[in-house]
């Protein structure tokens, strides 16, 4: 995260009260958004860790500086990549847009479990820093490559916010501009530490998803999640 530990803290005490409550909800009210509603825990549980890593860096147990930065890239390489298609696939009834999101849940699960791997056994080289007043990661690219950055950093752009742009839920569908407009947004201005400043913008935007699931659960907006299928309709194409 950006700026400092007392941000990162502030925003996982803000974060993981507001995932509860969204778990909490969604189990109630449909359980096909639990994987959504846990957006806002998993990222204050990121967020934690990286404020962890603030304190790490400023000398606090600095022996434990590389094991917070893993802790933080997990979520980053492994977590999201997965969590975000296959918490849209819950809330999809067509059977093809289904079978997409699971298709970019497993592939980017594999390059994301070589990339992972690479950080903890490989030659990748992990290097953190703070430039800026952000946290910089640095580390070998998994494919030497020119402009290689860039395009891992646009396909991981598309897993994260294409699924959310493509919901038939409209709300969904606003969230995912808004991390959209961040990502925009963390490269133009901040991309001396885009990975850092981006999950930063992205987990405050989750507490969206609290809105989204109070409106639901209230019946607020008839329509706005369609009840599940039945069997029979499910199987249809």
């Amino acid at each position: 995260m950006c700026f400092s530990a007392p941000v990162s803290f502030a925003a996982a005490a803000l974060l993981v009260p507001i995932g509860l409550r969204s778990l909490h909800l969604a189990w109630q009210s449909d359980r096909r958004l639990l994987g959504l509603a846990a957006f806002p825990l998993f990222f204050g549980v990121q967020q934690f860790i990286e404020g962890l890593l603030w304190l790490n860096l400023s000398g606090f147990h600095a022996q434990y500086t590389q094991a917070s930065a893993l802790g933080f890239l997990f979520f980053v390489y492994l977590f999201w990549p997965i969590c975000v298609p296959l918490a849209a696939r819950a809330l999809e009834e067509r059977p093809r847009p289904r079978r997409i999101l699971l298709a970019t849940a497993l592939f980017v699960g594999v390059l994301g479990t070589l990339l992972y791997l690479s950080l903890l056994f490989g030659d990748a080289q992990l290097q953190v820093s703070v430039v800026q007043n952000s946290i910089l990661y640095q580390h070998r690219p998994l494919f030497d490559i020119q402009w290689g950055d860039w395009v891992v950093r646009t396909i991981y752009a598309l897993v994260i916010t294409l699924p959310l742009l493509a919901s038939a839920m409209p709300k969904l569908r606003i969230f995912g501009a808004l991390i959209a407009l961040s990502l925009v947004l963390s490269a133009i201005y901040f991309d001396h530490a885009f990975t850092s400043v981006w999950c930063f913008f992205a987990a405050m935007l989750s507490m969206f998803v609290l809105q989204l699931i109070q409106t639901h659960s209230a019946g607020a907006s008839a329509g706005l999640i369609s009840p599940p299928p039945l069997p029979s309709q499910a199987s249809q194409p």
